[in-house]
């Protein structure tokens, strides 16, 4: 038994040769030969699989990680333009007392303006409440 297996182990770790003949050719072999030298070649490594699912999952929290930071500044995009707008409109409102226009003779069209000015500030403040709800709303980060 103990011959058998100094035999076989032997057999497994037989080396590679290289031998070149005369016209430059090269061979490599695992039998030596006449003019053969033998090669050291260096340990063979095995990695061991990686497992995709995590990957795949690492990826997946990624992609909605990016599509959540996209929604929020958005968002906060949407917030900062209705912001402006609602700053415009309260500039021109003036406390209820916005200035006359030459187009407002008529007492009656400039206390319409004056009102649709009002609603415009509320609307847009009820708008701005809302987005900036929403936004509290929305998570900081996908876990």
């Amino acid at each position: 038994m103990l011959i058998t297996l100094t035999l076989f182990s032997s057999l497994s770790y037989a080396g590679v040769y290289k031998h070149t003949d005369e016209n430059g050719n090269v061979t490599y072999s695992n039998i030596p030969s006449n003019d053969s030298r033998r090669i050291d070649l260096p340990p063979i490594i095995v990695v061991p699989p990686v497992d995709t699912g995590e990957v795949e999952d690492r990826i997946a929290k990624r992609r909605e990680s990016m599509k959540l930071r996209e929604q929020r500044e958005q968002l906060q995009n949407k917030i900062s333009e209705e912001e402006a707008q609602l700053n415009e409109v309260k500039s021109e409102y003036k406390d209820g007392m916005p200035d006359r226009l030459g187009s407002e003779r008529n007492y009656q069209r400039y206390l319409n303006r004056v009102d649709r000015l009002r609603e415009e500030i509320s609307a847009r403040e009820k708008n701005l409440e809302l987005m900036k709800n929403d936004l509290g709303k929305m998570p900081e980060k996908i876990r």
